[in-house]
């Protein structure tokens, strides 16, 4: 993926994926509930007892020495090279082909019926070809620190 990733905001704007189409809205409800029920069950289907999750039982404990580590939440981002997909966002003209990367925030939760939940998924598409020139401010505008400043005032 040699360009710049945009992370997709708009819940109506939609995605093709193989010969599945998808609003952003429902193939990231439909993503956190397949990764939170992969982290939470076996192989066989059978879910794991408290604690006993693989990913659990990886990355809760990464002591070092008397450097005492816990680990209750992580990211995962896959597949690092994208998914090949297409992007139809409201109001444009067609079809955008790109890639899709998708991120899961994962936490550890002790008192639920899963081991871990994902509580965000961020999809982030990269165009095959880049967007029209953009103006040297726009990079500006979308960095958090700009954000920060825009809404303090």
């Amino acid at each position: 993926m040699n360009y710049k990733l945009k992370t997709l905001e708009c819940d109506t704007d939609i995605l093709l994926i193989q010969k599945d189409t998808f609003t952003i809205k429902r193939f990231k409800e439909l993503m956190r509930n397949k990764v939170t029920d992969k982290l939470n069950k076996r192989p066989d289907g059978a879910s794991y007892s408290s604690s006993n999750s693989i990913f659990f039982n990886l990355f809760s404990d990464c002591s070092i020495g008397e450097v005492n580590i816990r680990v209750f939440e992580s990211k995962l981002s896959f597949p690092s090279q994208g998914i090949e997909c297409q992007l139809l966002k409201i109001g444009s003209q067609g079809w955008q082909k790109g890639k899709l990367r998708i991120e899961a925030s994962l936490s550890y939760k002790t008192s639920s019926n899963y081991n871990y939940s994902v509580e965000i998924i961020k999809l982030e598409f990269c165009p095959d070809e880049p967007a029209e020139a953009e103006s040297i401010l726009d990079d500006i505008r979308q960095s958090e620190e700009y954000k920060k400043l825009a809404n303090n005032n």
